[in-house]
């Protein structure tokens, strides 16, 4: 059954926008919120729980069908007006549709599986988050690991960048960076910290055999200094020596690149 929301005062509209906004929110209440065409189909496409559906006129009459494949799936189904669409959206121009889902439970990667990984400590801009990850799909590499220091990957920004990506990656959250890159060592895995230094390994002219994988550290700060004591070896990305360090998201996309053997592995 389908119920029209007229009211920006309304109790589930409320509930939505806090769960738009509020890291918190969304943990407490165990669900997170995803919005536009695209986004609602991975969301659908993943098989995760879709407790409620909002939508409005004009987006039912262009995509009926997609409506009515959530429809029968999600618990309660809502249509609103373009003004509460504005309300609930995280863009200028939200497409008119919004899923709010259950929280996956937390992956556990079978790391004697695997071959390749990439991890994250304290990445804090959703949109270089959102941005990795898609990297990350695109180039091959399923299994990421995220420190719980950086930001929310439920944050609408990352749910956008991501572009579906973290519906389909193995993600996975930890506490103590040491301890975490340790236990795959431990497993034969080669980590290597990306930095912008020149004392290091050139990234491209570095052999990525075996289990490896990449840590990458915060937009300003870079890695922790546990991170770079333990890992197996540093790699940068050489740049002419007036410029910037990339950004984060830049450096991660050519390292991706490199450890996948310049793509060789994207089809396996």
């Amino acid at each position: 059954m389908t119920f029209e929301i007229t009211s920006k005062d309304n109790a589930y509209i409320k509930r939505a926008k806090k769960i738009l906004s509020s890291s918190k929110f969304r943990k407490q209440e165990n669900c997170f919120l995803v919005e536009g065409l695209r986004m609602c189909e991975e969301v659908l496409k993943s098989g995760n729980h879709i407790s409620e559906c909002y939508y409005t006129q004009k987006f039912f009459e262009k995509f009926e069908d997609i409506i009515s494949c959530i429809g029968k799936v999600s618990e309660k189904n809502f249509i609103i007006s373009e003004k509460i669409s504005k309300l609930i959206s995280d863009t200028d121009t939200p497409q008119g549709i919004f899923c709010i889902c259950e929280l996956p439970q937390s992956v556990q990667i079978r790391i004697e599986e695997i071959d390749r990984i990439v991890l994250l400590e304290n990445i804090q801009n959703p949109s270089n988050l959102g941005s990795i990850l898609r990297t990350c799909d695109a180039l091959g590499i399923k299994n990421v690991a995220i420190s719980s220091s950086g930001c929310d990957v439920y944050n609408p920004k990352v749910l956008r960048g991501s572009m579906g990506a973290i519906f389909r990656l193995n993600i996975c959250f930890f506490e103590n960076t040491s301890q975490f890159i340790t236990s795959l060592q431990n497993q034969g895995f080669k980590i290597y910290a990306t930095v912008p230094r020149n004392d290091s390994f050139i990234v491209g002219q570095t052999k990525f055999s075996g289990k490896c994988g990449i840590i990458l550290g915060n937009e300003g700060n870079g890695l922790s200094n546990e991170a770079l004591d333990i890992c197996f070896g540093k790699i940068t990305i050489p740049m002419n020596k007036d410029s910037e360090s990339l950004n984060v998201a830049v450096a991660a996309g050519i390292s991706i690149w490199e450890i996948m053997n310049r793509g060789n592995k994207i089809n396996e």
